[in-house]
């Protein structure tokens, strides 16, 4: 397991139809890779959290659309196996870690498994993780 500190874009916009697919078709027209995504609805508002290839550009193209922020996470890498998001979560719980939030990804199983969270202490997230 290994651990990096990242930067996400969150993007608030309109909820509507399409929305998804406006923000895609802008960042893959200028050249810009989303390498995560965790999306919701809040009533008239959507919600993005991005991890790209590119923030300073994502932040320029989609701050005509809706509101940006930049927020600071951990990226962790893990084996796509059983226990390891347990092995995780213990580690983090037993250092009084408090997560704000958490998504993540797979690719295939046997394969490298990604989780993107904020946590009340990043720096000693990042710092756990590593050792």
């Amino acid at each position: 397991m290994k651990a990096v500190k990242g930067k996400e874009i969150i993007f608030t916009g309109e909820n509507k139809i399409g929305e998804l697919e406006d923000i895609a078709s802008i960042l893959k027209d200028n050249g810009v890779n989303i390498r995560a995504i965790s999306a919701w609805a809040i009533s008239e508002k959507a919600v993005f959290r991005l991890l790209t290839s590119d923030n300073v550009k994502t932040k320029e193209l989609l701050s005509v659309k809706g509101v940006i922020e930049e927020r600071e996470v951990v990226i962790v890498e893990m084996p796509d196996e059983v226990g390891q998001l347990q092995l995780l979560a213990s580690k983090l719980k037993g250092n009084g870690l408090d997560l704000d939030y958490i998504y993540g990804t797979t690719y295939e199983p046997g394969k490298s498994a990604i989780i993107i969270f904020s946590a009340n202490d990043n720096e000693k997230a990042l710092g756990i993780i590593s050792a």
